[in-house]
């Protein structure tokens, strides 16, 4: 079988993202990786600049979008997250009912080249509107390479069976909306299937009754934001190998405050982050982990015993959200028998000037300078299907 090969002069290889010079990868046609050379790095980096200086880096993924209100962007502008997205009556479900089929196609398909231009090759969407919903975005996806996990969301009980079977998961808006008949039912499915419940938790609110009564269920894999969750729920959490996904700039949009990423930093709890909807954020994720960065560097302060590292913030939108979706095994590194899902950066890019940098510098200069302007290409399975400017 013919193998592809690709070489650049970095790249970020294996499970722990180790920095690697005159990188060489080798995939089939069915766009494994089935073998890379490099060689290692034994001092600081310094680049020639009169020669070709790429980065190859696993794609990135989304762990948590709503992409289907992408049509209805600056709608939800200095307003309050009830008014904006509650269902059934909030604005962007308001517009869902109100907007035609094809526009909202265009807005799924202008959000998906967004998401490719900057980086990412796999999304996980919390779907409205049920099997239609699900439909909707399905139709979308066709002949696009980007990688979807689809988590449906029933309105109704005679719902639950047909949104399950058609989706890759299910996404609640709130565990509120579960009778004990509903929990059942889930239950049942799930006891049968490999598929995961996720559940928005504590993005407003904190509700201890509600957090106890998720965590004695036991039905939920993966929660979304955790904005106002304690140290001990997040102990809890840690405790019973539950997901958690944050996105912490759709929290600042709203004026929710911001999760507690220090008490996770502490507990080496490995999240991983969303850009929520497409309606109030932008689908970057390098702006998501740099809006990170602040906050934890604010919520430390002058805490010497826990250390924000770049590498690791690296990892929420690779390794630990490939990890926090089961689906490591296929994506999340650059390692033997994963697909090649991989973003070329261009070092000789002006932002990124810089005289010599050792390795947590390098990852430092990744975090706080990277733009989409810097992509030069994006594979997803081997295939290249992105090409910047």
């Amino acid at each position: 079988m013919a193998q592809k090969h690709l070489y650049c002069r970095f790249g970020l290889i294996g499970e722990n993202l180790e920095l690697k010079q005159n990188v060489n990868l080798y995939f089939d046609e069915e766009g494994i990786i089935t073998d890379f050379k490099f060689e290692e790095i034994d001092t600081d980096i310094t680049l020639d600049r009169m020669q070709e200086n790429y980065l190859v880096i696993p794609g990135l993924i989304n762990s948590h979008t709503h992409i289907g209100d992408s049509f209805a962007k600056e709608k939800g502008h200095n307003k309050e997250l009830i008014e904006v997205v509650s269902p059934p009556n909030g604005i962007k479900h308001q517009l869902l009912r109100e907007t035609a089929e094809s526009e909202k196609i265009k807005g799924i398909k202008s959000a998906i080249q967004e998401m490719i231009s900057n980086g990412i090759t796999y999304f996980m969407d919390f779907r409205e509107n049920g099997v239609k919903g699900i439909e909707s975005l399905q139709k979308a996806l066709r002949n696009e390479s980007i990688r979807c996990l689809i988590f449906g969301r029933f309105n109704q009980l005679d719902e639950v069976k047909k949104v399950f079977n058609k989706s890759d998961g299910i996404g609640l808006s709130s565990y509120h909306q579960l009778s004990e008949e509903l929990k059942t039912e889930l239950r049942t499915m799930k006891s049968f299937s490999s598929k995961k419940l996720a559940c928005h938790v504590a993005e407003l609110n904190h509700e201890d009754f509600l957090f106890k009564q998720i965590m004695d269920d036991a039905l939920v894999d993966i929660m979304i934001h955790g904005t106002q969750l304690e140290s001990n729920e997040l102990r809890k959490i840690k405790q019973n190998n539950i997901k958690l996904v944050l996105c912490p700039r759709s929290n600042g949009y709203f004026g929710l405050g911001y999760p507690p990423v220090k008490d996770l930093l502490e507990l080496s709890i490995p999240i991983s982050l969303g850009t929520d909807n497409v309606m109030v954020n932008n689908l970057n994720l390098f702006e998501e982990m740099r809006y990170l960065y602040y906050i934890a560097k604010n919520q430390i302060r002058d805490d010497k015993s826990i250390k924000i590292i770049a590498k690791n913030i690296f990892k929420m939108v690779t390794i630990n959200a490939a990890k926090n979706f089961y689906i490591e095994s296929k994506v999340g590194s650059i390692s033997l028998g994963k697909l090649a899902d991989l973003v070329i950066i261009n070092l000789n890019d002006p932002n990124y000037y810089f005289n010599n940098l050792d390795r947590d510098g390098f990852f430092s200069l990744l975090l706080h300078r990277t733009n989409g302007r810097n992509i030069k290409r994006v594979y997803i399975g081997g295939k290249c299907i992105y090409e910047g400017k």
